[in-house]
């Protein structure tokens, strides 16, 4: 084969995992933390949803308890031979009530030991800044990123963190799949919006913090990197009917290729807007708003996968928020959640940003979420999970080898967590944790299998 065709991963290809502060943390109150609306997520909202009951959203005050634990989880990273691992920092360690002139220590310090644990083993921190936990303070005080000033509160938290880890942390990404904002904004930001004119004035004030943060990260740490995410599903017009294709392409465009030319083009798309029917786009957009986000210099495109979708101009409902993109395909399996397994999709969607931004890919998420079970003799056997990623991961590569440049691969997630609508019923960690023996952490055998794909670089994705 000739040498100009990439064969298998390279040398510098990075493996490992991903967690989310909400979600895997706990210590909601510990050490000065302050309350962010995921601490509170029941009380934030004009009505409790059944899925909030469900997914019993009092225990994300304590979700894994990684805040007393983060050794014996880092350890069992190091033992799986990671080589990156993504975090969340949590806005309310760092700020309590998100306006503060100065930091809590506390918060700073316990970032610190984090990343002091990850530097032991050689495992390089991707720290995401905002993953849905606003400060409960700043909705009060102004309905948080319905306001302008929350863009002054976020990148004052953006310039104290970075400036603190320089040369610490290679990998900032500003905020979790901020495209999805449309789709839920009640979960993402803590106020359910009324409106399209609502919707994209928030939506608008995400973009300007990301594309500032941006460029803070750049003056700080100028070794530093720093990418937006995308959160998005390959989507298939369901047959070959212009209608499903169509609609297809429109689904795209408001939920992909828009949000993204905004982060990786720095503009907004005249397609992209008009996925805002009757907005006021004045109401939000002031003079210079559009020279800053054209100054945004990404150096890469942080990328998350789970699913595709095929559309059907007949069935699908492009208004029904974040299940409107769960739209099922005759021709795969899916989770028990309805998400479409679908590996090659993986590969389509890789390629497909790859060939329209030209900045290199960062994985932040890519899993298989399950109702695990724990054996009599403690063991947790996840041959679905390992099918899943190994499948996906030879996609993955058949990417590289078609030429996407590719930085690393991080799953979700790398021990069991709260699921965002789920709860603990939902799980997709390598390592299992016992909600009925004190939070026991137990490896299971997607952990063995996993730090051999890391051993082999890939090219061995056997069990």
């Amino acid at each position: 084969m000739s040498t100009l065709i990439p064969t298998g991963f390279s040398k510098q290809f990075k493996w490992g995992s991903s967690t989310n502060a909400q979600q895997f943390e706990g210590g909601y109150k510990e050490d000065g933390k302050g309350l962010s609306i995921a601490d509170v997520r029941q009380a934030v909202g004009p009505t409790v949803s059944e899925t909030d009951q469900a997914a019993g959203f009092d225990d994300f005050k304590a979700a894994s308890d990684h805040y007393h634990r983060f050794k014996e989880d880092i350890a069992l990273y190091g033992e799986m031979g990671f080589q990156i691992y993504r975090f969340t920092m949590a806005w309310t360690r760092i700020f309590p009530n998100g306006d503060e002139a100065k930091p809590n220590q506390a918060g700073l310090d316990y970032y610190d030991a984090m990343i002091t644990e990850l530097e032991k083993y050689h495992i390089e921190p991707v720290v995401t800044l905002y993953a849905y936990d606003l400060p409960v303070h700043l909705l009060e005080k102004y309905n948080g990123w319905m306001d302008r000033q929350v863009i002054t509160d976020y990148l004052h938290y953006v310039k104290t963190v970075v400036t603190y880890f320089k040369g610490r942390v290679k990998y900032w990404v500003p905020f979790n799949e901020q495209n999805f904002l449309p789709l839920d904004s009640h979960y993402m930001a803590g106020y359910h919006a009324k409106n399209n004119t609502e919707i994209f004035r928030m939506q608008h004030h995400f973009n300007l913090s990301y594309a500032q943060a941006t460029v803070l990260v750049h003056q700080i740490d100028p070794d530093a990197q720093v990418g937006g995410n995308i959160g998005n599903i390959c989507a298939y017009p369901m047959t070959a009917d212009p209608k499903d294709v169509e609609l297809t392409d429109e689904l795209m465009k408001k939920v992909g290729y828009g949000p993204a030319d905004v982060y990786f083009r720095g503009k907004y798309s005249p397609f992209y807007l008009k996925a805002f029917p009757e907005a006021d786009f004045d109401q939000a957009i002031q003079v210079g708003d559009l020279d800053l986000i054209a100054k945004a210099e990404p150096d890469f495109m942080s990328l998350t996968y789970y699913m595709s979708s095929a559309i059907s101009a007949a069935s699908f409902n492009p208004n029904n928020g974040m299940n409107g993109i769960k739209a099922p395909n005759p021709y795969l399996e899916k989770s028990e959640w309805d998400w479409t397994i679908d590996p090659y999709g993986f590969k389509h969607y890789l390629e497909d940003f790859y060939n329209r931004y030209q900045l290199p890919i960062l994985i932040l998420e890519n899993g298989l979420g399950a109702r695990d079970t724990l054996t009599a003799n403690g063991q947790v056997n996840d041959d679905y999970r390992i099918n899943y990623l190994a499948d996906h991961i030879e996609r993955m590569r058949e990417a590289v080898e078609d030429g996407v440049k590719l930085i690393g691969y991080l799953t979700w997630s790398a021990t069991d967590l709260y699921s965002t609508r789920e709860g603990f019923e939902k799980r997709y960690g390598f390592v299992y944790v016992d909600k009925q023996d004190q939070l026991k952490r137990i490896k299971k055998q997607s952990f063995y299998w996993y730090q051999h794909v890391i051993e082999t670089n890939g090219q061995d994705l056997t069990h």
